[in-house]
């Protein structure tokens, strides 16, 4: 499901035509140990609560091997899918109180408080028809956070080619801040807040020692991560990924929606 800080390397429609469900096999998961929990799924749990703390009925799409959705379930009424078989059988063992879906879209409209979707719209080449079927599947109010590769991000800066997002084959929608929240808005959403998850793939710079540089470049990412706030506060630049919350209008009437930068 994921190797690094914030990747999670699972796709939501096989409407690539080189890839399929089969590509996505158990040689795939073991490939950068996807199948591991971490300390990001924790914070992207925290994050989830803050957002509704009452709970509610949440979607993970891409749910991957479920250790997410697993947190997620103790909180929510839980539901994932993920394109992949092998990850869905997983995750009914990673999550045995969350509802594994074998397909999302015949799921009733404004009928999830909450969807989440972790590095999985970058691997779609057209993100913006899944992103208009998600919001319809939000209530009013309900809210759609997703996490997604930066690529002006000073992380992509200091790694050129070698910046993780390059690193999966899959990618084939690395967008801009911009572009991301232009299809956010022509979802039917408006856009709360973006934010960076900062700097978690040293090495960034040659003749200094990698775990120097863990603690140098990861030092914003740590104080984000374990702030007793549960808050996203670094800039959408500082940092690999862009953390994208997101919101259906309680009432469409009221007019254009206000984003928070």
């Amino acid at each position: 499901m994921s190797s690094g800080f914030g990747q999670t390397r699972s796709i939501v429609l096989s409407d690539i035509p080189a890839m399929t469900a089969e590509s996505f096999d158990e040689a795939y998961y073991a490939e950068g140990q996807m199948d591991e929990d971490r300390t990001a799924l924790w914070w992207y749990a925290r994050l989830v609560r803050r957002l509704r703390p009452q709970g509610g009925r949440l979607l993970e799409l891409g749910c991957g091997t479920g250790h997410l959705l697993k947190r997620l379930s103790e909180t929510f009424e839980a539901y994932g899918y993920d394109v992949s078989p092998v990850a869905r059988l997983r995750c009914r063992h990673t999550a045995p109180d969350a509802v594994v879906l074998e397909e999302w879209q015949s799921q009733a409209d404004a009928s999830f408080d909450v969807i989440v979707s972790l590095h999985t719209l970058e691997h779609l080449p057209r993100p913006l028809p899944v992103m208009q079927m998600l919001a319809k599947k939000l209530v009013p109010g309900g809210i759609f956070f997703f996490v997604v590769p930066n690529p002006g991000g000073i992380g992509h800066r200091l790694k050129g080619k070698r910046w993780f997002a390059y690193r999966d084959p899959t990618h084939c929608s690395l967008l801009s801040r911009g572009e991301w929240t232009t299809l956010v808005r022509q979802s039917g959403l408006k856009v709360e807040r973006v934010r960076g998850d900062g700097l978690w793939d040293a090495p960034y710079v040659k003749w200094i020692p990698v775990a120097l540089q863990r603690a140098l470049f990861g030092a914003p990412a740590a104080l984000q991560v374990f702030s007793p706030l549960a808050l996203t506060f670094l800039p959408a630049s500082w940092g690999e990924c862009l953390i994208v919350t997101a919101r259906k209008a309680a009432h469409p009437a009221n007019g254009r929606s206000v984003e928070s930068q």
